[in-house]
């Protein structure tokens, strides 16, 4: 099974991308949380964690942003019902963290909203995910919170926010962003923050 692709980023938007990995060229299909955190990286070596789906003589290749997205999907396409084509929908109306949270607090009308999850698929998802996101997806409430404080997404859609309330360009301040995260992927809001106006003032 192909778990991570690294390669050039030479295509994308927002239901597939392309990556070229030593003059071979994936074709990947990808939900918008991903593409969001892509934003910029057209052009860049990038690595991408994959499922590949295969039934009967279909084989398709996901791309992922990170691995708990990965996991989601896997949880999602186990249950009766939802194919891949329903999983990545519901990845693109909600990042993972919003899907474990409905999921675990048996939020139905919260998946309802997402095109095609009606309250039957809803209920099913809940009654055959809701243990398994507990017990192996949510240990500790505090872990899961950690998590998703440090989730390179919401830190730098933070950081984006910051800096567009401070008057600057989105457009440009995404370019900074994205340098920074680049070579400081470990870095907090905080530090985002305070590196991005640095370059901007210099600039």
């Amino acid at each position: 099974m192909i778990t991570h692709l690294r390669g050039k980023l030479v295509e994308k938007n927002k239901s597939y991308l392309i990556i070229d990995c030593h003059g071979v060229g994936y074709y990947i299909y990808i939900s918008s949380y991903t593409y969001s955190s892509l934003l910029e990286k057209e052009g860049k070596d990038i690595c991408i964690h994959t499922y590949l789906f295969i039934k009967e003589n279909k084989h398709v290749l996901y791309g992922f942003f990170d691995k708990k997205e990965r996991k989601i999907f896997s949880y999602l396409i186990s249950v009766n019902g939802i194919g891949p084509s329903s999983a990545i929908m519901l990845l693109s109306s909600m990042t993972p963290y919003e899907i474990e949270k409905s999921i675990s607090k048996e939020e139905i009308k919260v998946l309802n909203k997402v095109k095609g999850i009606g309250t039957k698929t809803a209920q099913k998802i809940i009654i055959e995910l809701k243990d398994k996101i507990i017990k192996e997806i949510i240990p500790k409430k505090e872990k899961n919170v950690k998590i998703l404080e440090n989730s390179p997404f919401l830190i730098k859609k933070e950081a984006l926010s910051a800096l567009s309330i401070l008057g600057f360009s989105p457009q440009k301040s995404k370019k900074i962003l994205d340098d920074i995260l680049e070579k400081n992927p470990e870095f907090s809001v905080e530090n985002l923050i305070k590196e991005s106006l640095k370059k901007i003032v210099k600039s």
